[in-house]
């Protein structure tokens, strides 16, 4: 019980840290964005110069493991959440369509009209919305939010290894007071004998 108290405890106070830099990469991201406005212009910097188009660059792929220490409790699955690019799903399917057919010998043609799709919506830098010389601290925006968006995920994942402990913590608690009811019987009975 100790073990897992001092583990709990280390994880809260990971938690608190990530917040504390999340706070501190979003303050910087918006000071950034602020002074790019102020350096671009109001009018050239605004929800007008978006693409409509536009797609999101990251995705959050959510994976269940099967946490072994918890096996007796309804939270035996631990979800896992992990920040990953479009650029990587995609190489990664092109890659195992590639591999399957080299294996086979097959030459498929919807593979290259797949990956000729794909290429033509390669998702570009959201930055070059704003022309070709954006201004530094637009960048030094986009990198700000990219670690918040990346820090918000350890903290969930931090967040749900806090409540596993909390769990397992409780399950322990539960059995060390049978244990220690069972002591107490035991001796009860052997006093009275």
């Amino acid at each position: 019980m100790d073990q897992i108290l001092l583990e709990y405890l280390s994880l809260i106070s990971a938690l608190q840290e990530q917040w504390k830099q999340i706070s501190t990469n979003l303050g910087g991201g918006f000071f950034q964005l602020a002074h790019a406005k102020y350096t671009m212009g109001p009018h050239r910097l605004n929800q007008n110069q978006y693409d409509g188009r536009m797609q999101a660059t990251t995705r959050v792929l959510i994976s269940q493991k099967k946490d072994t220490n918890m096996l007796n409790t309804p939270n035996e699955f631990i979800c896992q959440y992990t920040l990953t690019s479009l650029e990587e799903i995609s190489d990664n399917n092109e890659d195992n369509d590639s591999s399957s057919l080299r294996r086979r010998g097959i030459k498929n043609p919807e593979n290259d009209s797949t990956k000729k799709r794909s290429q033509g919506r390669i998702i570009d830098d959201p930055l070059r919305w704003f022309g070709i010389l954006v201004p530094s601290s637009l960048r030094e925006s986009q990198r700000h939010f990219k670690q918040s968006l990346s820090g918000m995920i350890n903290i969930i994942n931090l967040r749900n290894e806090i409540i596993n402990k909390e769990a397992e913590y409780q399950m322990l608690k539960k059995e060390k007071e049978k244990f220690m009811e069972e002591n107490r019987m035991k001796h009860a009975n052997s006093a009275e004998n």
